[in-house]
């Protein structure tokens, strides 16, 4: 057996340096909780405008509909921008918890730019608030792209029709 060890060992280090590693989830979250989750554990839920970023790390929100918690038209929130960026000027959905006075987004939680979180919001009770003057814009990027498909596709057809009528 003590002739083999040598062999067996190498054995041993070669199958662990070809055997396929698990994924890995440095500086990722593991599991992204589901809304109804999400939406529990939040002290307040809202869609706002970033407005400003003060100089302890809150963001200043503009809030346009509110589902819970939000009682007013501006709330601050703590976010972890190196985590996601926040833009001034940009709507997002925001969940956020309150811990020791003080409102702070999850971190592996679901808040996120407007376009990519609104669909959250199928799931959730009617607004509590719905701010004047502050509603989302009535076309999306989506909208407006397959529009314009329909229309270049009805050209191309009319394109190839009239090619092919022998006049």
């Amino acid at each position: 057996m003590r002739r083999h060890l040598p062999a067996v060992l190498l054995l041993i280090w070669v199958l662990g340096l070809i055997w396929p590693a698990g994924e890995a989830s440095a500086l990722t979250c593991a599991k992204q909780p589901s809304v109804n989750e999400e939406f529990a554990r939040s002290t307040v839920v809202f869609h706002g405008k970033a407005i400003r970023e003060r100089t302890n790390g809150a963001i200043t929100f503009e809030v346009a509909e509110a589902w819970k918690g939000v009682a007013s038209g501006k709330i601050e929130v703590q976010i972890s921008t190196m985590w996601m960026p926040i833009q001034q000027g940009e709507a997002y959905l925001v969940y956020a918890a309150e811990k020791n006075g003080v409102l702070a987004a999850h971190l592996c939680g679901r808040t996120a730019p407007w376009e990519l979180g609104h669909a959250d919001t199928a799931s959730f009770p009617a607004p509590s608030v719905t701010l004047k003057g502050s509603s989302s814009p009535p076309w999306s990027l989506t909208g407006i792209g397959a529009i314009l498909a329909l229309v270049v596709a009805v050209l191309l057809a009319c394109f190839m029709m009239a090619r092919r009528d022998p006049k």
